[in-house]
């Protein structure tokens, strides 16, 4: 496929006559975005070469997946020309015309004004991200004047008539649902599915919730699931690996995952599954606390739901290219829109590939990703939904450092690697989904989803064992190599509507789920014929990198596969007891069951088990919430919610599985929204019981014990939104006291892996006037220190404060640039210790330019 360019030759010339003609008329306003034809993609497309080159990239994508050819498409791209993308305005309160002029010139467009028709009169101007058509009528609120497209995609300035054809007063008129207000407002904060199955409000969910939308995405340069969770209010990112992280929030692990809304049980804190690249989502949405009422047994510390990209209803094509240090270099490419003339068919295309060196000497990791969708509009009351994905993960790479005989981490340089020559990481991850979608009368809706999600991974590695002489680093070396297949399937299926009762409107949602998933796992040690002791008994510096021997075994010492099964029934019903005053009641009965078949050699195997089933009768978790609307701006609420989650992974020595986690959550807090939903804020004050959860045994490694009760109490504020004109921040503050009540080995002090206070913000600017086509933005991420309880003892991290910044210049509508740094003070500090392998440290500084271009 070739790029139009004799067409947008044509096409400028057409462009050239309209503005003679114009001229010819003697109206008094004209006013071009550049003295260049009209279509200004088409023009850039003449006059720079790398802008070439980018659009064709994008549309020779297009015709791989057959799109380009169809009409849908070509239509679809003219639409892009009609105000149908969001731009982000800035134009200063003051006269009409002069306003009239600047928006034109932001937006790239032709407008035409006749005569008078703006004498005297004045706008209170326009400020953030609109549509073409939005923009003009927010700027010509109150004038009795709009903006009219032409057939050629120029503007005109008519007064509004009425059906009569007179001149109406002074009014309000939007051109473009998708320029007002409430739009951008829901852009900002959209509406949420982690606190229940249908969109809500923040502020009509009675516990924390926080939304990360792509424009924080792309803002602070996210790449991966664990970038966006770093600036996610309360959350504590550990790395478990060189690429894959656990999360804790309000001092518990988060164990709750959803694609979409659906529960999944892999996910990138799970052991071995990949920290996968975001480009295939579009948000990521987090829920604070215990979260049992739509995830079956829910974790205590919360819920991610990483909601998946869908195809839009007009073309829209992008592509970004990153560099910076560290050989760090990631290309993205996004294309989506119709596949047929009526637009009832909608596909879409992303594509990502990254490629980095670690901190440490020799590490490197290839991150492959590609997704795609398709939407169909199969009645006017159903809508069908397919998609798959493909992740690959592989490289070289170092695991934790290993902690001191003095239970403290070793001082080390950040580069340094220890390890074996020959670590090595393989990880593929795939997923296949449907979704249906049926309206049914008086506005009662159905949905079915089914997610499939597979993943195989491959590593071996060598490293330092259990502890290090910090004088003369002398340690144990360790040599592994393992296998695992994981499958799961899931099935959710729900239908949701109002209803009335006592003559008022309510809402109820009911439903029921399956998950089932399958793990094989093969271990494979060194060969006894080695003569190296795996427990380590052979003692050696660990500053050589050649004590690591990997002569395997030719079959695998340990092996088990794990079969379960979920089965849940929910319900959630939202009461309108006054009108500013709604109950929320629900709850969900699940059963549960796992099937264990090892097959492994009798040394390893060490209660001699062939086989193991457990299975949980039918448990009920409750949830009870209050929304009380105080004033259009605030909402008061309180919820309680219960916790049960069994512990089928931990044993005691003596062969027995962990009784199930049990506990509530009791949360209180305010919410408010500014600026028509702009703006967003949080306060919440909670307290979470906990019985029952595991801590490793001092006196037996690898086995547990139940650590009797917990209780974990804290303060939550966020805001996230536009703060002032051309001002967006995510920020927030937490503090959590988490303690043990009955225990001698924790009692007292918070609990491994959680900081007593913790601060994140993020903010970007839209600069004013003749600089609007600069931004800057900046974050801070501050946190106190935290410790891991390891065999008894305590190895604890100094607190921290990272700094991140970044300038970003739109140097067409087309085309952006943007230089950003993190870690810019080149701060040394632990992100974790004792977390999976050992200790690690922080990223150091590092720099990123990244080129965007979109149509």
């Amino acid at each position: 496929m070739r790029c139009p360019l004799s067409r947008s030759a044509n096409r400028a010339e057409n462009r050239a006559e309209r503005l003679a003609e114009i001229r010819a008329e003697n109206r008094a306003e004209i006013r071009l975005a550049s003295p260049k034809p009209m279509n200004p993609a088409i023009t850039r497309i003449a006059r720079r070469p790398i802008a070439v080159a980018v659009q064709c990239l994008l549309m020779s994508a297009v015709s791989i997946v057959a799109v380009a050819g169809t009409p849908a498409f070509a239509q679809a791209a003219a639409a892009q020309t009609s105000g149908g993308a969001l731009t982000r305005f800035d134009v200063p309160a003051g006269p009409l015309s002069a306003a009239l002029n600047r928006l034109a010139d932001q937006a790239n467009v032709l407008l035409s004004v006749p005569g008078a028709t703006t004498a005297g009169k004045s706008t209170a101007g326009v400020h953030g991200s609109y549509t073409v058509n939005g923009a003009f009528a927010a700027l010509l609120g109150g004038t009795g004047l709009q903006a009219v497209r032409q057939e050629d995609g120029s503007y005109s300035l008519v007064p509004i008539t009425t059906a009569s054809g007179e001149s109406v007063l002074p009014t309000l008129t939007v051109v473009g649902s998708a320029g007002t207000a409430q739009a951008q407002a829901e852009a900002l904060n959209p509406p949420s599915t982690v606190g229940s199955k249908i969109p809500l409000a923040q502020r009509e969910i009675p516990q924390s919730v926080s939304v990360i939308t792509q424009q924080q995405i792309q803002a602070q340069n996210a790449s991966s699931l664990a970038d966006v969770m770093r600036y996610a209010p309360g959350v504590e990112v550990l790395p478990v690996s060189s690429n894959t992280n656990s999360y804790i929030a309000r001092g518990f692990p988060i164990t709750t995952f959803q694609l979409d809304g659906v529960p999944t049980a892999l996910n990138s804190s799970s052991v071995g599954a990949p920290d996968e690249d975001i480009s295939m989502y579009d948000r990521v949405e987090v829920l604070r606390g215990p979260a049992g009422l739509f995830n079956g047994f829910g974790g205590d510390g919360g819920t991610i739901n990483m909601v998946r990209k869908r195809a839009p209803s007009t073309f829209q094509a992008s592509a970004a290219v990153s560099v910076g240090n560290y050989a760090d270099h990631r290309e993205e490419l996004d294309i989506g829109g119709p596949l047929n003339q009526a637009g009832t068919l909608r596909g879409r295309l992303v594509a990502a590939q990254h490629d980095r060196h670690m901190m440490q000497d020799g590490t490197w990791q290839r991150d492959q990703q590609v997704y795609g969708t398709l939407e169909a509009d199969l009645t006017s009351t159903t809508t069908a939904r397919i998609g798959a994905s493909y992740t690959k993960q592989f490289g070289h790479v170092m695991y934790g450092l290993p902690i001191s005989t003095e239970y403290t981490p070793i001082s080390v340089p950040r580069s340094l690697f220890l390890g074996a020559d020959w670590n090595y990481v393989q990880l593929e991850k795939s997923s296949e989904f449907v979704e249906v979608e049926q309206k049914l009368p008086a506005d009662w809706k159905a949905k079915f989803a089914y997610n499939h999600v597979q993943y195989n991974q491959f590593v071996a590695y060598g490293i330092p064992n259990s502890y290090v002489d910090p004088v003369t680093m002398i340690g144990n070396p360790y040599s592994l190599s393992y296998a695992d297949k994981n499958s799961q399937n899931a099935l959710d299926v729900n239908v949701s509507g109002p209803f009335k009762l006592l003559g008022r409107e309510h809402k109820l949602t009911i439903g029921a789920s399956y998950l089932h998933q399958r793990d094989e796992s093969y271990e494979y040690l060194i060969n006894p014929d080695s003569g190296l002791d795996v427990f380590g008994d052979f003692t050696a510096s660990i500053l050589d990198n050649s004590i690591y021997s990997n002569a395997f075994a030719g079959g695998p010492q340990s092996n088990y596969t794990t079969t379960s099964n979920q089965y849940s029934l929910y319900g959630n019903a939202r009461i309108s007891i006054l009108d500013p005053l709604t109950l929320v009641l629900g709850g969900q009965a699940t059963w549960w069951n796992s099937t264990v078949t090892p097959e492994a050699d009798p040394y390893y195997n060490y209660f001699g088990t062939t086989y193991a089933h457990v299975s949980s009768k039918p448990k009920f978790t409750p949830f009870v919430g209050l929304v009380y609307d105080i004033n259009d701006t605030y909402t008061a609420y309180a919820s309680y919610t219960s916790i049960y989650k069994p512990q089928v992974s931990y044993n005691t020595f003596n062969g027995q599985i962990l009784k199930p986690v049990t506990g509530s959550q009791y949360e209180v807090g305010i919410k408010g929204e500014y600026f028509g939903g702009k703006l967003n804020t949080a306060i919440a004050l909670f307290q979470i019981d906990e019985r029952n959860r595991a801590f490793g045994d001092p006196d037996h490694p690898n086995f547990y014990l139940a650590s009797g009760k917990a209780r974990s109490q804290g303060v939550e504020l966020s805001a996230s939104g536009e703060l002032l004109p051309g001002l967006t921040l995510q920020t927030g503050y937490t503090y959590v006291n988490v303690h043990s009540l009955d225990d001698s080995l924790t009692s007292g002090g918070n609990f491994s892996w959680q900081p007593k206070h913790q601060f994140k913000a993020w903010a970007n600017y839209q600069l004013p006037g003749q600089w609007h086509k600069w931004n800057i933005g900046g974050g801070a991420l501050v946190q106190s220190s935290m410790y891991s309880l390891d065999s008894g003892h305590h190895d604890v991290a100094g607190g921290y404060a990272i700094f991140n910044a970044q300038v970003g210049y739109q140097i067409s509508k087309n085309l952006s640039a943007t230089l950003s740094g993190t870690n810019i003070f080149n701060r040394k500090y632990w992100s974790a210790v004792a977390a999976g392998n050992g200790d690690y440290y922080g990223n150091p500084a590092q720099v990123l330019f990244t080129l965007r271009a979109k149509i």
